[in-house]
């Protein structure tokens, strides 16, 4: 008798081992990127150009807070964030992005109507 053995069980054997690398998430390219380049350019390419658009859009932004006297930041400020770990702050950004793209909606639909 052949025993064939659980699909998940190699999954549970790696582990123990080395940590996984990522895997890319590609779902806010389609925000970035026309269809055509999707379709030619590679996935290498696209992480290179989607990283630096990303740290450059960062820099806009620290540099709007320093225009805005808004940075840098009083410690005594930072005290409701205190044992924010890093998922529960991609979550808060995560939600922020969906209230903002529903908002942009919401925004030229009434442009639309006037």
């Amino acid at each position: 008798r052949v025993t064939i053995p659980h699909p998940y069980a190699r999954l549970y054997a790696k582990k123990d081992g080395a940590k996984r690398r990522r895997i890319w998430n590609h779902a806010l390219e389609k925000s970035l990127f026309s269809a055509h380049e999707l379709s030619t350019m590679g996935a290498p390419h696209r992480r290179t150009i989607y990283t630096a658009s990303l740290e450059a859009h960062v820099d806009r932004l620290h540099a709007q807070l320093i225009s805005l006297g808004f940075y840098p930041i009083p410690f005594e400020k930072l005290d409701p964030f205190k044992g924010l770990n890093s998922k529960t702050a991609k979550s808060m950004v995560a939600g922020l992005q969906h209230d903002d793209s529903h908002m942009k909606l919401k925004l030229l639909e009434i442009e639309r109507a006037v």
